[in-house]
């Protein structure tokens, strides 16, 4: 199978951003050949267009049910998290919405989110469990998540995170024993390949955060962690110090000792900047700009944060953190990628994988500053064609 693009404004390798004009040509599910020769009818003309290597969303809960819409004249009247738990709101809700869905009804809403996902260019997403809080609904959803996978073109990497919250039928310390004794099933099942602890202000303290990381570590269970968001705990350094984590998640109120610290573990960064927004928070992440970290973006998509596109989150990380657009490219790409899977990435170049998204716009510049437009025209993944909208300009 042959796949032709021509007259290429450029193209983002994951890396770098290369202007055009530029052709790419694909045989087999591999780009065989970039260059900057024109090609007579191609298949598809990119004018106006650049490539880029796809998303990768590194910080979703991706399965859930229910609606907690009805928290948000609460959080405009300024109620706290703790105060919309007692009215009926929070983690805990979904938790009980979720638990009383079939499987087919959350399979059905995990597909349905991964289409759109990548209708946005995503093609690598990481989706945590967290929303049963106990161990046989933290299974079932690790087994759906991994079902997605196996059905949908979207890789889906599953995290475990039963400690997202503390659950209201089981005493604290019997929860964490149970988090604990799940571990080594999910190990052996192969049903994620990391676990995650909200270690923050009303979840998880430091000291059962580590007590769980200590069990993770000597199972093989990859870490990451959500750290220093509502308040500053530490814990972001404190488990990258102590075990090989992946990543570091929201970060909101971390230092900039925090950050060269991860920078040093080869720990990434992982931002949500649409979390910020939802949080009704003026907290950005300070001290990260020349540590060296490797950054990785997130949508954080839930059911209090329903964001989707990672074109919202790299807009986002642009306006709100600061990023240079390309910085934030690849923090949405490759820096993602590296934080999600702990390796090093591919990149667009000859004799890789054709995986790559189309863009109706000349530049990177040019697509953070439309800001509410999703500009994705072709989505491509082994040489096959997921995607092909028709995006008129304005």
């Amino acid at each position: 199978m042959s796949l032709e693009i021509s007259n290429l404004s450029g193209y983002f390798d994951g890396f770098a951003f290369h202007e055009g004009p530029i052709s790419v040509k694909v045989q087999n599910g591999v780009i065989t050949e970039i260059t900057s020769d024109p090609i007579s009818n191609p298949h598809i003309d990119g004018e106006g267009q650049f490539l880029s290597i796809p998303f990768t969303d590194g910080h979703t809960h991706l399965i859930f049910e229910g609606d907690r819409s009805f928290e948000l004249p609460l959080k405009i009247n300024g109620a706290s998290y703790a105060e919309i738990l007692e009215q009926g709101g929070g983690i805990l809700n979904t938790v009980k919405a979720t638990r009383v869905a079939s499987d087919e009804v959350l399979l059905d809403s995990v597909l349905r989110r991964l289409d759109v996902m990548m209708m946005s260019g995503t093609l690598v997403v990481e989706a945590k469990s967290g929303y049963g809080l106990n161990n046989e609904e933290e299974r079932r959803q690790l087994r759906i998540l991994n079902k997605a996978d196996e059905i949908h073109p979207v890789k889906v990497i599953p995290t475990y995170c039963g400690a997202h919250a503390i659950p209201f039928d089981k005493e604290r310390k019997e929860y964490i024993e149970d988090i604990k004794e799940l571990i080594p099933e999910i190990i052996r099942d192969k049903l994620a390949t990391s676990i995650d602890v909200f270690c923050d202000r009303g979840a998880y303290t430091v000291e059962e955060t580590l007590e769980i990381f200590d069990v993770a570590q000597d199972a093989g269970l990859g870490i990451r962690v959500h750290a220093d968001e509502l308040e500053y705990t530490g814990i972001g350094k404190k488990a990258a110090e102590r075990y090989d984590i992946l990543s570091a998640d929201h970060l909101l109120q971390a230092r900039s000792e925090d950050f060269n610290i991860l920078a040093n573990r080869k720990t990434t960064a992982m931002f949500m900047p649409a979390a910020t927004i939802g949080l009704f928070s003026n907290n950005y992440p300070q001290g990260w700009k020349g540590s060296g970290v490797n950054i990785g973006l997130g949508s954080d998509f839930n059911p209090n944060n329903v964001v989707t596109s990672m074109q919202t989150a790299v807009r986002l990380a642009v306006y709100l953190y600061r990023m240079s657009p390309e910085d934030a490219f690849r923090a949405a790409t490759t820096g993602s990628l590296q934080g999600v899977t702990g390796k090093a990435p591919d990149v667009i170049a000859e004799g890789t994988p054709a995986n790559f998204v189309l863009f109706n716009s000349p530049t990177i510049p040019n697509l953070v500053s439309q800001f509410d437009r999703n500009l994705v025209t072709t989505v491509v993944k082994e040489g096959e064609v997921l995607v092909n909208r028709d995006v008129k300009r304005i």
